[in-house]
């Protein structure tokens, strides 16, 4: 497509209809142009596209108000597909490799039904346990939940099938969620935030960026908003397509102005409003044909062909298999008192209680929903291993379907486990109903499974748990259990996975992509969660997560990064330069051996510390991760390549990224809190910051340069307040002494010789002489 002359062929109102959908889930289509329609698809961990929805008769207001995404007559509405681990879950595989297999299963499946854009990976940081939509989203920390959606998007495109990363920015509440106003200070939007955005822009290339429904600092995030024009497009560079969230967009001719291009779905109402304000000159028609180029860019890079060597049909029976080891691997052990593996001999009777055995939760709800193709039973899987290994095996189902208290359940499974050698209890974490208050309303599982655990493991101390969870939950009944297997929500190949785990098959790799504290009150954001009316305020700043918990020495119950192997490894052999000179490329080495007696995978993760920064910084951050798998007795050495950007905090009053000339600490270890070898190093950088003077400045950020001080003493000079003997250290440290901005200063010490515009001046002088101008 000639992009420059279809857009000058365009009339106004081709235009205008253009930056819309042709329906819910295609954007227009202008034949006569030769420019065709793109069909995209929800799925954020599996394809979700409802057959049907593609068709072009609208539907009546009535089936608009009642439709659902997760209901059983949308899911059999659903076209069927391999549903992969949650995001909160394979973030916990920390696997690069594996989740960029798994973005080009999920290609596949886009290419055999036609969907040339799938809306995801969702990215957005996990601030607070309680965010419904967590399970889609990838990590508390914005260096796992970078690197791991870049890989995603990677994988995805290598078929040529188009990603749009979500929700941008700050989606981190589920309550009055296309209403709702972050209040967030400059740093922690760019250091957590805005962070892993930026890491997969630069690092995958994605196609698009879907906008969230939320404001942050009042701008809204599918409006006129610096986030999506000035930092997402003109500072990283993104020339892919913004894509506003179903019905995000409040105003299109602001959402013209903040760099939205497609507004989706259809809004005939909304194109109208733009068309007039493009005819009565509110909205300069530039804007509009930069909208209609970023989407004739999307539908010429989405209609190009797939790479020669791209699936034609998806394997679904490859894709099972996939998604298997992605639950596998997705898995965390948290607690093992030498019960587990399952071993022939160990026991002779075996109870399972819990429905969730039987009917097993292995996916979130709503539009991240997948009507999986095959779903592997738990309880079908153990009966299997347990007939190899001559048990006899006693189900329960414990509690009710809803997750209540059964009494009589109750009394069937505590008697099961009385008479039985090992306990395996199956328990979880429901979802809310979808609505404008999605939020979880606790941290707690449910009420009947709690009860369940409480009265198995008082009737058999050889309790295992299995927990399925969309994010961390309390864990009140930990002490009384021997094995605590976390197996999220982990797709549709969770039941094998669980089995092969429990009975020493497959060895536990998971480590916790989100930290697990004992209560909700221990949480960073507990006072302003779910926020104030219309404001969300983050208060904790940038000690989101394991920062937080670090920095105010609270204990949680399980690190981030944690999680326990059936072997054992060992670090040893920290190989690292004793100083690193900005900029350039700072190379970090280690040798992991494995010294037990089963091959398994180690999850090496590097952290950064600094001794003395410029500004309060959390006491370690990740910064680079490697997944090895190691036979018993073997070593490999993982290597780490770190840059500038890993040793730098943003600093609001310099608008930029700043590391200084100081010592600081390399960690390496198997959590955030068990570093196994660590080195020290200085770092030098001959660039200091520049940071733009304030009109109600003090001293000392007056006097921190050199051009700040000369210009500053030869304006007391020329105004006759000082000679210039008179400029010396003890004077200068007078002038530090005092605590008053320069203006009040020098207004109470100067009389009539200063007014305020010649201190105004001053400090813009002083800005130009810094670059600041």
């Amino acid at each position: 497509m000639n992009i420059e002359d279809i857009i000058k062929k365009m009339t106004l109102h081709e235009k205008v209809m253009f930056c819309t959908g042709k329906n819910s889930w295609r954007t227009l289509d202008l034949p006569h142009l030769g420019v065709p329609s793109v069909l995209m698809s929800d799925g954020t961990s599996g394809v979700r596209f409802q057959m049907g929805s593609d068709d072009p008769k609208p539907s009546t207001f009535y089936d608009t108000l009642s439709g659902r995404f997760d209901d059983e007559k949308a899911l059999n509405n659903t076209c069927e597909a391999t549903a992969f681990p949650s995001g909160s879950a394979i973030a916990c595989s920390w696997n690069k490799d594996l989740i960029r297999q798994v973005g080009r299963a999920i290609a596949a499946e886009c290419r055999g039904i036609g969907i040339q854009l799938l809306l995801g990976p969702g990215i957005n940081i996990r601030r607070h346990p309680l965010t419904a939509r967590n399970f889609e989203y990838y990590s508390e920390d914005p260096c796992l939940a970078g690197d791991m959606a870049a890989a995603m998007v990677e994988g995805v495109q290598s078929l040529g099938v188009g990603t749009c990363m979500k929700h941008f920015a700050c989606h981190n509440s589920d309550t009055r969620r296309t209403r709702v106003n972050v209040k967030a200070e400059e740093r922690a939007l760019r250091e957590i935030y805005l962070a892993p955005y930026e890491r997969v822009v630069k690092k995958a290339d994605p196609t698009s960026v879907m906008s969230a429904y939320n404001k942050i600092n009042g701008q809204e995030c599918s409006g006129d908003n610096r986030y999506v024009r000035d930092i997402l497009k003109k500072e990283w560079g993104f020339d892919g397509c913004v894509i506003c969230d179903w019905g995000a967009v409040k105003d299109s001719v602001e959402a013209s102005k903040g760099g939205i291009d497609l507004q989706m779905p259809l809004s005939p109402a909304s194109s109208k409003y733009l068309e007039e304000a493009v005819q009565d000159g509110r909205l300069d028609e530039a804007l509009l044909d930069e909208r209609v180029r970023n989407i004739l860019k999307l539908v010429q890079r989405l209609s190009e062909s797939a790479p020669a060597d791209s699936d034609t049909e998806p394997d679904f029976d490859r894709h099972h298999k996939l998604a298997r080891e992605a639950a596998s691997e997705s898995m965390v052990l948290l607690k093992n008192d030498r019960i587990l593996p399952i071993r022939p001999g160990f026991a002779k009777k075996l109870a399972v209680a819990g429905l969730l055995a039987e009917q097993p939760l292995y996916q979130g709800t709503g539009c991240a929903i997948v009507r999986a193709k095959e779903v592997d039973i738990p309880l079908t899987a153990i009966k299997r291993y347990a007939d190899e290994m001559d048990m006899e095996v006693t189900y329960v189902p414990g509690y009710g379907a809803d997750g209540t208290i059964d009494p009589d359940q109750l009394k069937k499974a505590e008697l099961a486990a009385r008479e039985a050698d090992l306990v395996l209890v199956f328990a979880g974490s429901f979802l809310p109903e979808e609505d404008d208050d999605y939020n979880r309303k606790n941290m707690a599982i449910q009420e009947g499974h709690e009860a369940l655990i409480h009265a198995v493991s008082g009737a058999n101390e050889n309790t295992v748990v299995i927990l399925s969870n969309g994010d961390v939950c309390e864990m009140p009944w930990e002490a009384e259990v021997k094995g605590l297997l976390d197996v999220w929500y982990s797709g549709e190949g969770m039941g094998q996975a669980v089995a092969d785990i429990l009975f020493g098959e497959s060895n536990p790799s998971g480590r916790l992509s989100a930290t697990i504290p004992f209560r909700l009150s221990d949480t960073p954001a507990y006072l302003e969660f779910p926020g104030n009316t219309f404001d969300l305020t983050y208060n904790e700043g940038i000690y989101v997560g394991y920062r937080y918990y670090d920095k105010k020495d609270v204990t949680p119950r399980y690190p981030f990064g944690y999680g326990l192997s059936y072997t054992n490894f060992h670090y040893s052999g920290l190989k690292a330069g004793d100083d690193y000179r900005v900029p350039g490329t700072y190379r970090v080495s280690v040798d992991i051996t494995n010294r037990g007696a089963y091959g398994g995978k180690e999850v090496a993760q590097l952290y950064i510390s600094q001794a003395a920064p410029g500004l309060p910084r959390p006491v370690r951050e990740l910064k680079a991760f490697e997944k090895v798998y190691l036979e018993p007795g073997e070593t490999k050495t993982v290597t780490f390549d770190l840059t500038e950007r890993d040793f730098a905090y943003y600093d609001p009053e310099s608008a930029g990224w700043v590391v200084d000339s100081d010592t600081f600490m390399i960690e390496i270890g198997a959590s955030s809190r068990d570093i196994r070898e660590s080195h020290k190093l200085q770092v030098y950088n001959e660039k200091k910051p520049v940071r733009r003077l304030r009109k109600n400045c003090g001293f000392a950020e007056l006097l921190s340069t050199e051009q700040g001080r000369e210009i500053f003493y030869n304006f007391l000079i020329e105004r006759k307040l000082l000679t210039r003997d008179q400029i010396n250290p003890e004077t200068e440290k007078s002038f530090l002494w005092a605590f008053w901005p320069v203006r009040c200063f020098l207004d109470m010490g100067a009389g009539e010789m200063i007014t305020y515009e010649m201190i105004d001046e001053l400090i813009d002088r002083i800005n130009q002489a810094l670059g600041n101008g």
